[in-house]
């Protein structure tokens, strides 16, 4: 083994599965074992900034936040093309109407994506972190953001009368993908470790690949742990991007933009690289994909 148990976050929502449902037979075939540390964004986002982990996909914007510490690894990440499901604001009363909204505690990503829109809109309602009780938050204010299978889970039960997909508002005002993740890793473990920070990467992407060659068993695969249906997951996977394209780096760059604008970040960070560039444009999950490509 070249590097015994580099630290690898992993987010335990079912948009990463594709990423991480092969990585560690990857990883061992490329010489390394990993531990693997479960979590949320922003649990995994602490851990990392922290040094008690080496590697994750963090909110985007946490990347930007620390990107003294941290350095991209090349290819893999997790955006979209307009609609992603899986972050929504919820609410009773049409967005324009909403006067004080819950915030998730799991993401920084998706809140500052939704100051942002705000910002946009003109729309100025008292942002504030959640209840412990779903039940209770949805009864105390008029909006709720929620990410990841919980979003998932209320979008899929219809109980709220309205609902807006921020990857698909994103889109709409800027026509750019949205990222929420990227793959980061601590400089000093790269700089002690570089084959380490490089396989793990690598593993990566070949999990997302060896999952588009056959986006029917992956489904069935996640159906087996989360609580969703094969085809609720083919249909979602495919909303998903787990690539890095030019448009993505054009998508990222303008959000960290506008996130400097409205003081979420103190300056917009040097302009970050496309590590995609290859003919894979999309980085979706599909059945018509070859082994490699997406």
């Amino acid at each position: 083994m070249g590097v015994a148990g580099p630290r690898v976050g992993r987010i335990d929502f079912v948009n990463c599965f594709p990423l991480y449902l092969h990585f560690e037979d990857e990883l061992r075939r490329r010489g390394f074992a990993a531990e693997v540390v479960d979590g949320s964004p922003a649990q995994l986002n602490r851990l990392l900034v922290a040094g008690e982990i080496d590697v994750a996909l963090p909110s985007s914007i946490e990347y930007a936040r620390h990107a003294d510490v941290l350095t991209l690894i090349d290819g893999p990440a997790i955006g979209s093309v307009g609609a992603v499901d899986s972050v929504q604001l919820f609410s009773r009363v049409p967005v324009e109407q909403v006067a004080e909204v819950a915030l998730t505690e799991k993401s920084a990503t998706s809140v500052t994506l939704l100051r942002v829109l705000f910002r946009e809109w003109g729309l100025s309602p008292r942002l504030a972190p959640r209840l412990e009780s779903l039940a209770d938050t949805l009864t105390a204010f008029d909006g709720l953001l929620l990410i990841g299978d919980e979003a998932l889970h209320l979008l899929r039960a219809g109980v709220c009368p309205h609902h807006l997909d921020l990857g698909e508002a994103w889109y709409r005002v800027t026509g750019l993908p949205m990222v929420y993740a990227v793959c980061a890793v601590r400089r000093a473990f790269v700089a002690d470790h570089p084959a380490a920070a490089a396989a793990i990467g690598e593993a990566l992407m070949a999990s997302r690949d060896r999952c588009a060659a056959d986006p029917q068993a992956t489904a069935a695969a996640g159906a087996l742990i989360y609580d969703f249906s094969q085809a609720f997951l083919e249909r979602y996977f495919d909303r998903l991007r787990y690539g890095f394209t030019e448009a993505h780096r054009r998508g990222l760059d303008e959000f960290y933009r506008r996130a400097a604008a409205i003081g979420e970040l103190d300056a917009a960070p040097p302009p970050v690289s496309s590590q995609d560039d290859d003919d894979r444009p999309t980085g979706r999950l599909r059945r018509s994909s070859a082994p490699g490509a997406s």
